[in-house]
Order: C-alpha cells, then structure tokens, then sequence
C-alpha cells in the first residue's frame, strides 16, 4: 500500500480562484480602440462643420466676411479647450440614450452596468466625465485620458472610467 492521498493544498496555501466573468464577453482594447477613433473622427466632423455654419451665420447677421480679432480669439479658445466639452456631450447622450456611441454601434460593442443593466444617467454622466472633461486641457488631458484607458488592457478589461462609473463594455 502507498501513502495515502495527499489532499489539495496540503503544501500550503491554496491561491484564490479567479473570478469568471459572467454574461457577455467583454470588448477587447483594440476593438475599444477602434471605436473610440471612429467616435473621434465623427466629433471632428461634426465640430468642423459647426465652425463652417457659425461662420455662415456671423456673416449673414453682420453682413462684414471679415472677423474681428475679438472673434478669432474666442474660435481660437474654444477650439483648444473645448474639446473636452465636446467629448464629454457626445459620450454623455449617446450612452445614456442606447448604451452604446456611433463607434460602438459600428464596431458591435455596448456599454453596460456590471450587472448588465441599462446605464442610469448619473453612471453616464460620470462615465462620460471622467473620460471627456480632462482633455479640456491640451496635451496633459489627452495623455491622462489615453494612460486612464490603458488599464483596459488588464484581465478584466475596464479602464477607469469604467471602474469609477461602474460600467463594463461587452461584445453585443
């Protein structure tokens, strides 16, 4: 007769289990990625021809094709620090109104309450916020946004405006 069977983790401790997650499978960063540039571009365009059409609209009240100093300095402010705004508007309403930005729709991903729940409009808010508003700030708030996403490279795929809105984005 042999030793007697050795039970598991006799040797020590056995390591915690990993939590499996449940539900639908979880967007990977690149299709993330993906969606996020494609949103990017959409904002441009829209963007541009919001300038395009004020500009129109300027020169119908005032009836002058030139503008003042005054008014290429404000374009000027708000081209450099009102993108995070923007941003912010664009994520904002189209999450809280179907889960999901242009981008996303395109590339067939959503984004969800852990629970896989419809988003409540504070987690679209704070989503949108966290993700958005820093990049008011030209340079620095690009680069903080791109490190804060990066984190949804990890094994559970969230960045940290996810993390911090409670949200996941999954493969619809």
């Amino acid at each position: 007769m042999g030793p007697p069977p050795v039970p598991v983790g006799a040797w020590g401790p056995t390591p915690p289990a990993r939590p499996v997650p449940s539900g639908p499978e979880r967007a990977s960063f690149g299709r993330r990625l993906s969606a996020r540039l494609i949103d990017y571009v959409l904002v441009v365009f829209a963007a541009a021809a919001f300038f395009v059409f004020m500009a129109l609209v300027i020169v119908l009240i005032t009836g002058d094709d030139e503008s003042s100093d005054a008014q290429g300095e404000v374009w000027a402010w708000l081209f450099l620090f009102g993108w995070g705004v923007l941003l912010f508007f664009y994520d904002w309403l189209y999450l809280v109104t179907w889960g999901r930005t242009l981008g996303k729709m395109m590339l067939g991903i959503k984004v969800v309450r852990m629970d896989g729940g419809r988003l409540t409009q504070g987690q679209a808010m704070g989503r949108a916020a966290v993700f958005g508003l820093p990049q008011c700030l030209p340079c620095v708030g690009h680069v903080f946004s791109g490190i804060e996403s990066m984190a949804a490279l990890g094994e559970e795929r969230r960045a940290l405006h996810d993390r911090m809105s409670g949200t996941v984005v999954v493969r619809t």
